[in-house]
């Protein structure tokens, strides 16, 4: 298509013609422009699909003036050769969206060089006037032709509104193509062909209605979604508009009134997007959606924009299921008679998909819903399309989804495909998700609808509630199947025996249904609404005890593995406290998993599962009485001899003397090896840095260095200046034999996607450490400007409120100092290095990142080993906190 001034400028003929139109045309736009601006700047449904329409009708105008003038100039010299102009693609529809060019064909009846004088007579003033339009100049032959092998060029056809001309010539040409290229032969190969190439754009917008910052255009559930539909309806049905299939009785009056809201919602949404950049954008970013959620009326604050991202899933998720109904209702019914067989219970097969006996019935019966889906589970087949219809118009009416809830029937077969582990015939092999997409989850529990589309406005969470909750209950479901064992393998184990899956799956699938209010603990809520969902599911009240109490205590495992020192027998006992013995750990542990691992494809890191699987294994030698002594030194001696060899016996039983007892708890005999043989071989050095484990993409450095005040701050330093991202810290300090006090400190880094990168840094950290401990500079000059990150290249990202909170209780002899805040670079330097200056020593560092949130956890004690008692010092510290993590990003945290 050409979109540029791809035509000879205008011959003398009608180059003054050209000239006395181009400051007319402008006013015009200009005037017009400035109308459809008022209308979306006001807001409310006009901004929408109004201001649309109001846009397009106002291009109508100019261009069909401008055809008629040119038109008679030409025919007054004698050289005007029928044609005409034809509105394609959206303005074909006859709906511009604000920043959107204008496409356009003329159409002429021989050859397309004939009409170059009009076509420059036409674009130039439309240029000059400051529009942007795409063109071609075409006989119908070419582009029914490019139309049989281009399937953008076909939906062309399908756009077609003369504006201006002979209207004959674009008659003419479309009859030909309805009964060619969309007449009964061919109709299914281009439905066909609209689907893929649907399929084929979602993938490349990122195949989910819920990404974080969605296209309002071609991401799924975007206003293209509703293109395809119509083309598809068009094509079928030879209607101009979707609303028309209310008439034909393909769609029934509340399924158009839900379209028509939905692509008013994004039709507002786009028009404010592009009129907010000043040209065609269509990203709805986390920049933009804070300024549209101000702009339409939900507030300025972060839970605005979670309404209006949800309103807007929620809205998108019709346009996705527009698409697909459309698009399946209009295929053409097979040419050869199905082949159907009888099997019972209301049910028949019709070519091996499972569909009702008589479709009536589902009135009368809507168990015989989850009966379809429960055949076609079990069978391993499909559902046929039809029915599938049917079922989705049935759960959109309340008289019969409250029917259906009372059905005995109804409650143990959808208990039965909840806990059905076997992949079914579905999209991503999912029955719940498609039990969902039909409206049945919903019906069955209705207190789920508040959670539909409900989002969360940061970076962590990349799936609406809804949707993260479905995930969550697959994700349970293949650690069943064992299909990730390699990944897993302790859940997938574990998950392979659990004794009560109606317990562990009810909990996985409600344990968010408490987010449907914005305040208070979703925790609680939840297990105060899984009390009557299960009831009426007519669950045993001794497991709806059990559910319940999963789903409130179901962020407590994360929290103490991520956030707490797990070889602290305290914190383990105090964990035991939220556990229902050695069944109720599994279960919290498995649902735990699942839970984390589909907040977002990167929030289950090798290191987190690490931590989880710590947890589990400590707490539940404790619940089977198997927790082994803490002060067998000679046993673990003998095992750590065997591994490094006798040689280092009298080494060992030193190091294994003077190291603190956590950690012998921490660490595995092969892992206390490798420590002791670095710790050896480093013996007098000022600084040692060695690679000591490695779980790709994450290396475990070893630190060696003379103990004291702000050591953990010079280290941070330089691993911040190696670039390297820290995920968590073990700190220790021991005698040398000489008298020499040590520290050993771990931690386990990244740096990119491999850990090599990681491995090759080491060397660096090793040499800025031994500069930092010399005096030779300082951490401040070391990290020059990482502590200020660019605000030209950084990503707009949702602000984390900066949080410091203090735990006097969860260590006998710690303080827990608990920073949750915005991540950025060498923050742990800042923290380690103002707890330093507040003359506090650090004995533990637990990081934990989720997204561009982090919550950093320090054991700390003051200068003579007590505990912070005095709570105007912990304010004190608490203030110090905060005023780093603000002067942060200067690269000036000191006070």
């Amino acid at each position: 298509m050409q979109s540029t001034r791809s035509v000879d400028r205008p011959g003398p003929l009608l180059e003054r013609f050209s000239s006395t139109l181009a400051s007319e045309l402008k006013l015009y736009v200009a005037r017009h422009r400035a109308a459809v601006e008022s209308m979306i700047r006001e807001g409310g449904e006009e901004g929408g699909l109004p201001a649309a329409r109001r846009h397009a009708k106002s291009f109508d105008g100019v261009l069909a003036s401008l055809f008629q003038a040119v038109q008679a100039v030409l025919c007054a010299e004698g050289s005007w050769r029928p044609a005409s102009l034809g509105a394609v693609g959206s303005y074909g529809r006859r709906v511009v969206a604000f920043g959107s060019d204008l496409d356009v064909r003329l159409l002429c009846e021989a050859d397309p060089d004939g009409a170059a004088r009009l076509a420059e007579a036409l674009l130039y003033p439309l240029w000059d006037a400051g529009l942007t339009i795409g063109h071609q100049v075409v006989t119908p032959e070419q582009l029914l032709e490019l139309a049989r092998a281009d399937l953008p060029t076909a939906t062309t056809l399908l756009d077609w509104r003369t504006v201006s001309g002979e209207p004959g010539l674009a008659d003419a040409m479309l009859r030909r193509a309805f009964e060619g290229l969309f007449g009964a032969g061919a109709i299914g190969g281009f439905l066909e062909q609209l689907a893929t190439r649907a399929s084929q754009r979602h993938e490349r917008y990122g195949g989910s209605v819920y990404l974080l910052e969605p296209d309002v255009k071609n991401g799924p559930g975007g206003l293209r979604d509703l293109d395809v539909a119509h083309w598809a309806a068009r094509a079928r049905w030879r209607v101009a508009e979707l609303g028309e299939l209310v008439r034909l009785g393909v769609l029934v009056p509340r399924e158009w009134q839900r379209i028509e809201e939905s692509q008013n919602l994004l039709w507002r949404i786009r028009n404010l997007l592009h009129l907010s950049a000043g040209r065609r954008s269509d990203r709805l970013s986390f920049e933009r959606q804070e300024q549209l959620a101000a702009e339409l009326g939900y507030g300025s604050s972060a839970s605005s924009v979670e309404r209006l991202m949800s309103e807007y899933y929620r809205n998108a998720r019709v346009l996705a299921w527009t698409r697909e109904m459309i698009v399946e209702r209009a295929m053409p019914p097979p040419l050869r008679r199905p082949h159907e067989l009888s099997i019972g219970a209301g049910l028949k097969l019709i070519n091996d998909a499972v569909s009702f006996g008589e479709p009536s019935a589902l009135e009368d019966e809507p168990a015989l819903a989850f009966r379809l889906y429960d055949e076609a589970v079990q069978r391993g087949a499909p559902v046929y399309p039809f029915a599938r219809d049917a079922v989705a118009r049935m759960a959109a009416q309340p008289a019969l989804c409250e029917k259906l809830r009372a059905s005995e029937e109804a409650a143990r077969l959808f208990t039965r495909l909840l806990t059905d582990a076997q992949r079914a015939r579905f999209k991503n092999g999912s029955i719940l998700q498609e039990l969902h997409d039909v409206g049945l989850l919903v019906a069955m529990i209705p207190e789920f609808s508040p959670v539909v589309g409900r989002v969360h406005h940061d970076v962590y969470h990349v799936l609406t509630v809804d949707a993260h909750s479905v995930a969550a209950v697959d994700r349970l479901k293949a650690l069943v199947r064992g299909e990730l064992a390699a990944e897993h393998a302790l859940a997938s184990r574990l998950a392979a025996e659990v004794a009560r899956p109606r317990v562990l799956f009810f909990a996985t699938l409600l344990h968010d249904v408490g987010k449907d209010l914005g305040g208070g603990s979703h925790s609680e809520r939840g297990a105060e609404l899984a009390g009557p969902i299960l009831e009426r599911l007519r669950v045993p009240e001794q497991d709806i005890r059990e559910v319940a109490h999963l789903v409130s205590k179901h962020l407590a495992m994360y929290h103490v593995a991520t956030r707490r020192d797990v070889d602290d027998p305290r914190t383990i006992s105090a964990f035991l406290g939220d556990v229902h013995g050695l069944e109720g750990l599994a279960e919290l542990y498995l649902l735990t998993v699942a839970d984390v691992s589909t907040t977002s494809p990167t929030a289950m890191t090798s290191w987190k599962a690490r931590m989880l699987d710590e947890l589990y294994l400590a707490a539940a030698r404790v619940l089977s009485g198997e927790a082994p002594s803490p002060s067998d030194r000679d046993a673990l001696v003998a095992r750590v001899v065997e591994l490094v060899g006798p040689r280092e016996r009298g080494f060992l039983e030193h190091f294994l003397r003077a190291v603190p007892e956590r950690y012998l708890v921490a660490n595995e005999p092969a892992d206390i090896a490798r420590h002791a043989g670095f710790v050896a071989g480093a013996a007098g050095a000022p600084a040692a840095v060695a690679v000591v484990g490695a779980d790709d993409p994450y290396v475990e450095l070893a630190v060696l260095a003379d103990d004291g005040p702000g050591l953990l701050a010079r280290i941070t330093a330089a691993l911040s200046a190696a670039r390297l991202y820290i995920l968590g810290a073990q700190i220790y300090s021991f005698v040398e034999p000489s008298g020499r006090r040590r520290a050993l400190d771990l931690f386990w880094v990244r740096s990119g996607s491999e850990a090599e990168a990681a491995r090759a840094a080491a060397p660096r950290v090793e040499r800025e450490l031994r500069r930092l401990i010399a005096g030779e500079l300082t951490a401040a000059e070391l990290l020059g400007g990482q502590g200020r990150p660019s605000r030209l290249a950084e990503r707009p990202t949702p602000g984390v409120a900066s949080k410091v909170t203090f735990d006097d209780r969860a260590s006998v002899d710690h303080t827990v100092i608990e920073v949750i805040t915005r991540d950025r670079p060498a923050l742990l330097f800042w923290l380690a290095h103002t707890l330093q200056e507040a003359g506090l020593e650090i004995a533990l560092a637990k990081i934990n990142t989720e997204g561009t949130r982090v919550a950093d956890v320090f054991y700390v004690t003051d200068a003579s080993g007590a505990k912070v008692a005095d709570a105007a010092r912990m304010e004190a510290i608490r203030a110090r906190l905060l005023t780093a993590i603000a002067r942060a990003d200067t690269g000036r945290a000191s006070p």
